[in-house]
């Protein structure tokens, strides 16, 4: 009897001091991003139950938006959150100041822009910011093509491309790195991104990176799916394809990268949530120093790359 009556008491006590948490998604659950960030914060917490909203703004119109976040922000009332967490910049941007207003702790991670745009930074929010690691790219394209002169760098148009270029990027399309030319193009659609493939050779590049392209649709306004962005370009450029995302690197897909981890990007923001439920202090916002170096032996292979043994020995190495 004694055994039954501490049982249920462990199971009153557990249900008493979980709390709630909504966690609001800029994009939707299919999205490699979200799928890595997702296992990584779920992996690290624990005590909360957590309500989901998905605002899938890369495949709903700019113009939806606001009545999109207002959505959000009612599934944020009725679920009276004791913290929040918010992923990539359109929710930041979007709630945000609603969320500081109404002072409930928030998290955010994923943001690529400069955080301050979107919201004024109070203590009650904090979180990861994303950046790409594109210094740290070019020198390992120059270990792996040691000829290398020129590099493209391909992406949509959308609003996180042109945060990337802002912060990542110098905000600059047009770089200078490691004695390397480094040229970025915004593309406004499938038709454009398949003649920048196709033509990077003959424009004197010597390696293309691709980034960002979850927002190309084709003439009849269809979405181009994100598998097929990273199939045909693997199959049609000419000349040697990098990555900054873990998952468009392997067989058919990108030779390496010098890679943003959102599985560790998710892992952080829930030790953050986990800190602050702990001592009642906002923990700072935090911002990767650096990422995982990727290698698909295949691709490699099939451009008849020679990966230099220190290289190797850093790198994770997958088909």
């Amino acid at each position: 009897m004694k055994s039954i009556y501490l049982l249920l008491l462990f199971f009153i006590s557990a249900f008493a001091y979980s709390q709630e948490m909504v966690f609001v998604h800029s994009y939707h659950f299919e999205y490699p991003w979200v799928k890595e960030y997702r296992q990584g914060f779920e992996s690290e917490i624990d005590g909360f139950n957590i309500h989901h909203f998905q605002m899938d703004t890369k495949r709903r119109p700019a113009e939806e938006f606001e009545e999109i976040a207002d959505k959000a922000w009612t599934f944020i009332e009725q679920n009276k959150p004791d913290v929040v967490v918010i992923s990539d910049d359109n929710a930041l941007k979007y709630l945000g100041p609603r969320l500081t207003k109404n002072r409930i702790p928030t998290f955010f991670l994923g943001i690529n822009a400069n955080p301050r745009l979107y919201v004024s930074i109070t203590d009650t929010i904090t979180g990861v910011l994303e950046r790409h690691l594109l210094e740290n790219t070019v020198h390992m394209i120059k270990k792996l093509q040691p000829s290398v002169k020129r590099i493209k760098i391909i992406m949509d148009s959308g609003a996180t491309s042109h945060a990337i270029l802002e912060t990542s990027f110098s905000n600059k399309t047009k770089l200078l790195i490691h004695g390397i030319e480094v040229n970025t193009y915004f593309i406004g659609s499938k038709e454009s991104w398949f003649e920048n493939t196709k033509s990077a050779k003959s424009e004197g590049y010597d390696a293309l990176i691709m980034t960002s392209f979850a927002s190309l649709k084709d003439k009849s306004g269809q979405h181009f799916l994100m598998d097929d962005v990273i199939s045909w370009t693997s199959s049609h450029t000419p000349i040697p394809l990098y990555s900054f995302w873990n998952y468009e690197i392997g067989t058919g897909k990108a030779i390496a990268g010098v890679t943003v981890s959102a599985l560790q990007q998710g892992i952080t923001a829930a030790q953050q949530v986990k800190q602050y439920i702990d001592s009642g202090i906002m923990p700072m916002i935090t911002t990767p120093k650096k990422g995982n170096i990727v290698f698909s032996q295949t691709e490699l292979k099939r451009w008849n790359i020679q990966a230099p043994p220190e290289l190797l020995k850093r790198a994770k190495l997958r088909d």
